[in-house]
């Protein structure tokens, strides 16, 4: 399955910020984010605990940087994806950043994101959606996670994530002014392109009407010719 162009949020800008940071501390972000949803949200982990291989890959559209989660109880992991994941991971989880993290938290009915195509899958849908059953039985906050692992900067953690909470939407409200600009440019295009072919079809059946027209007189003198032309061969 490809996607074809990225979705345009504000991960986009984000991303590059991102891939910046050294690998080994995007690393240990990870496995801490997972220890400490383990710690909180163990269910998710047991229900899936029959599985043999729980692992996806989570490729975010809007960012470079796809992630290797595998949900065994015993060995859970969550780190960079390594180019031998993705032949090893059971499943694979496509989709803009804004619509992962709301699956995750349960904020949206992950049937509609998946029907909708928005997100998509690959390899073992099975998989998936014991996840997002798994998912959906949480009540998962993600910024209360956040503040919670900080410990005692607690509250430094809850002033920060507000501000880059409102730095976040600020972004986002750009973006969606620039891609609704963007948008209608190509609507108008697109119109003048339906317009142009609506002109030419009206054409084709104004040529097609002509041809029909004048059809029938031809056949009759080619009819007529015919008896003449036989007498002058004989």
């Amino acid at each position: 399955m490809s996607v074809q162009r990225p979705a345009f949020t504000p991960f986009l800008v984000i991303s590059p910020l991102l891939r910046a940071l050294p690998g080994p501390a995007i690393d240990a972000v990870l496995a801490h984010a997972l220890h400490q949803m383990q710690q909180r949200h163990p269910a998710v982990f047991d229900r899936l605990s029959g599985e043999t291989n729980p692992s996806v890959l989570i490729s975010p559209t809007d960012m470079q940087l796809d992630l290797y989660l595998n949900l065994d109880a015993a060995r859970p992991v969550l780190r960079r994806a390594h180019p031998a994941d993705v032949t090893q991971a059971a499943a694979r989880i496509l989709g803009p950043m804004p619509a992962l993290l709301e699956l995750l938290e349960g904020k949206s009915d992950g049937d509609a994101l998946f029907f909708s195509r928005t997100l998509k899958i690959e390899g073992r849908t099975d998989l998936v959606v014991a996840l997002r059953n798994a998912l959906d039985g949480e009540d998962i906050d993600l910024r209360a996670a956040i503040i919670s692992s900080a410990g005692v900067l607690g509250p430094v953690a809850r002033r920060m994530l507000a501000l880059a909470e409102k730095a976040y939407g600020a972004l986002d409200r750009d973006m969606a002014h620039v891609a609704g600009a963007l948008a209608g440019d190509q609507d108008r295009r697109m119109a003048g392109m339906a317009s142009s072919l609506a002109d030419l079809d009206q054409r084709m059946r104004t040529v097609e009407q002509g041809i029909k027209r004048r059809q029938p007189a031809a056949l009759r003198r080619e009819q007529a010719a015919m008896p003449a032309s036989s007498g002058l061969q004989s």
